[in-house]
């Protein structure tokens, strides 16, 4: 065998592995944006149906809690930190429970099938009170699992709900630190989570908020069925 054929064989190989990660990547855009959807139409949800707290957004209740210990009016500590305590369990169920010889797909596309439970659950014991104590907990749970799964799948330029960092990455990342398409994940995660928080405001006063619970429902089975049924699903790990 000649030493030209020996050099070949190895980069071949690189290039078809290095091929293959950028196609998964790409293939697991679609269903990444669709979980930053919802995660903008579950906060309007939760801001405008479940009383005045964020599901997703962890900085804002952050905020919220700290402006209830000055007493600011309208502000209730209540509502943020059973959020924050059903983020944190979440992100934690996630850690405890699947380990890391689980591939990272199964785990998003598991992740979304129980986050689909945990909304039509949220809708079915929705009440009209003042502040929804536990649609909001099981909201934040599922957002908990969501963003401890996506984290790990550590795909660049998608997080599916922390727009700070991402919009500091869009507007101030170094040109060595930015490519192309993790501009354009940027970007389109912004005005993704953007467009959610609309839909979800215009749903919420159209139909209400256990219908819109529902249809966020809807959506998370559609990510779970996109990641689990893929067609590279069966290669996940």
């Amino acid at each position: 065998m000649s030493s030209g054929t020996i050099d070949r064989g190895p980069g071949r190989r690189l290039f078809a592995a290095t091929r293959a990660v950028v196609s998964e990547d790409d293939r697991l855009v679609p269903p990444l944006l669709m979980l930053t959807l919802l995660s903008g139409v579950i906060d309007a949800v939760s801001l405008l149906g479940l009383g005045h707290v964020f599901v997703a957004n962890m900085t804002g209740n952050l905020v919220l809690v700290g402006l209830s210990l000055t007493g600011a009016p309208g502000s209730a500590p209540a509502g943020p930190l059973v959020a924050l305590g059903g983020f944190v369990v979440g992100a934690l169920l996630v850690r405890a429970v699947a380990p890391r010889r689980v591939g990272h797909r199964t785990l998003l596309g598991v992740c979304a099938a129980l986050e689909a439970a945990l909304f039509v659950a949220a809708a079915l014991v929705w009440s009209y009170d003042d502040v929804a104590v536990l649609p909001i907990l099981l909201g934040a749970v599922a957002l908990g699992m969501q963003n401890a799964a996506v984290r790990r799948l550590g795909l660049a330029g998608l997080t599916t709900t922390v727009m700070t960092s991402t919009l500091t990455g869009l507007v101030a990342g170094r040109a060595e630190e930015r490519t192309a398409s993790t501009s354009r994940r940027q970007a389109l995660s912004v005005l993704t989570l953007v467009a959610g928080a609309a839909l979800g405001a215009v749903t919420v006063r159209s139909a209400g908020t256990p219908w819109t619970l529902t249809a966020v429902a809807v959506l998370a089975v559609v990510v779970a069925v996109t990641v689990l049924v893929g067609p590279s699903a069966q290669r996940d790990g």
